[in-house]
């Protein structure tokens, strides 16, 4: 990121504005035509700055089940740089990269140029086999949406199968976000087009509260999404900068991962992995890896957490989160409580949890998914459930196989979750 957006603008933001939810009550209600990829992934931005890249750093993110490094602090790579120097940056980065296994996004300033330059840009690098793609920009305003959109379109007339990497802004910096922000970008590079719908918004903070257009935005990236059968992408927290964000303990590293696949997200790009220093504006908390190229506290979590998304990404993979509903109105989610004649109701009323309904457009087949939004407190949670379910069957997060569970149709089904924790469950019988 470019650290989302001005300091101070995003304190303001966060603190002063009232949101409209209205568009929200029909958020369930348009038919999806579906993802066009059934590959889930985990990356991270800011990775290993010069000083530190090396076949150790390389490999400790390889063993955090990582797949890909969207962005690396690195002067050399900025867009005003020397295009010979930043080319010899990103090959010894991409030779890193590809001898431990995982990939790269190249950030070159040629992306900035003209046709031939962006040629030239993708002949240097996409016959590497560390090569996952090309960073375009970050947070492109709403008026200068047209260069990164033609960057993109050209990145793939010469290189369709790499991912062109362009993030947006989240939602509290445009008010009119969906029809002008989100829908222009779409527009600009053509759906037909888009590798991947990306947006950034980070809820935890500093103050200890919660940012209230966080599920908000979630659902207009979802929705846009299914409506033009794009894969989405979001930025789980994983860092604290100082006055505007709290830094995330193992269970908020959990919640941000699942609250986005509830939605359907299924590209995760933790912001951020290395931490951060000589910023000009946000002084940042140690991530999961200090200024000084250690691990902290957060890997080890942070490890096995990606090796459990891995797990479900097997199956999130395949399907499309067709209805979102939470049990509270809190958070920005106005008129998407349980309805009444959902097939799975709850039982425990006082309990804050997200329940999505996925479909698999292929077979048709529902599975759902039940997070509990207690960022402090493990939940047992009790659900009623439709007589025409017959089985469920949960999707382990130790092999991504589907097991069995206890289940009687038309009885009490209760599921324990632990803060910010999610679970998937295969329905057979029934349809809805």
């Amino acid at each position: 990121m470019s650290y989302l957006f001005p300091l101070a603008m995003n304190i303001k933001i966060l603190a002063s504005i009232a949101w409209c939810c209205s568009c929200f009550a029909t958020a369930n209600a348009q038919a999806p035509k579906g993802s066009t990829s059934d590959a889930f992934s985990i990356g991270i931005f800011y990775g290993p700055t010069q000083d530190l890249a090396n076949d150790e750093q390389f490999r400790w993110i390889k063993e955090a089940n990582v797949d890909f490094i969207q962005f690396i602090g690195d002067k050399a790579l900025d867009f005003n740089k020397d295009v010979d120097t930043a080319q010899q940056r990103n090959l010894a980065i991409l030779d890193l990269a590809a001898r431990n296994g995982i990939r790269y996004f190249v950030r070159d300033p040629r992306v900035r140029g003209s046709e031939q330059d962006i040629a030239a840009m993708v002949k240097a690098y996409k016959y590497h086999p560390g090569v996952a793609g090309y960073f375009i920009v970050d947070e492109p305003g709403k008026d200068d949406l047209q260069w990164p959109a033609k960057a993109y379109k050209t990145i793939l007339k010469f290189d369709p199968e790499r991912i062109p990497s362009v993030n947006l802004f989240p939602s509290p910096v445009y008010p009119d976000y969906e029809e002008n922000y989100v829908e222009a970008w779409v527009k600009a590079v053509g759906k037909e087009n888009m590798k991947l719908l990306s947006f950034d918004h980070y809820p935890l903070l500093a103050n200890g509260t919660f940012g209230g257009a966080y599920f908000k935005n979630l659902d207009i990236i979802r929705r846009a999404g299914l409506r033009h059968g794009i894969k989405t992408s979001m930025y789980p927290q994983s860092m604290g900068i100082i006055n505007a964000y709290r830094r995330p303990d193992s269970s908020e590293l959990r919640y941000s991962a699942y609250t986005g696949l509830a939605y359907g997200i299924k590209n995760l790009v933790w912001f951020t992995y290395n931490t951060p220093v000589r910023q000009p504006v946000e002084r940042f908390m140690n991530a999961i890896i200090d200024s000084m190229g250690n691990k902290t506290d957060l890997y080890t979590p942070f490890k096995n957490l990606n090796a459990s998304l891995q797990q479900l990404g097997k199956t999130i993979g395949r399907l499309d989160a067709v209805e979102v509903y939470h049990s509270d109105e809190m958070d920005g989610t106005a008129g998407l409580t349980v309805p009444a004649s959902f097939f799975w109701q709850p039982v425990n009323k006082d309990k804050r949890f997200i329940i999505t309904r996925f479909k698999n457009p292929r077979t048709q087949q529902s599975f759902v998914m039940v997070v509990n939004k207690s960022l402090k407190t493990s939940e047992s949670i009790s659900f009623t459930i439709g007589k025409a379910v017959k089985k469920l069957r949960l999707v382990s997060t130790l092999d991504g196989k589907q097991h069995r569970v206890s289940y009687n149709p038309g009885r009490t089904f209760t599921t324990d979750l632990l803060p910010g924790e999610g679970k998937l469950y295969a329905i057979e019988g029934g349809s809805y």
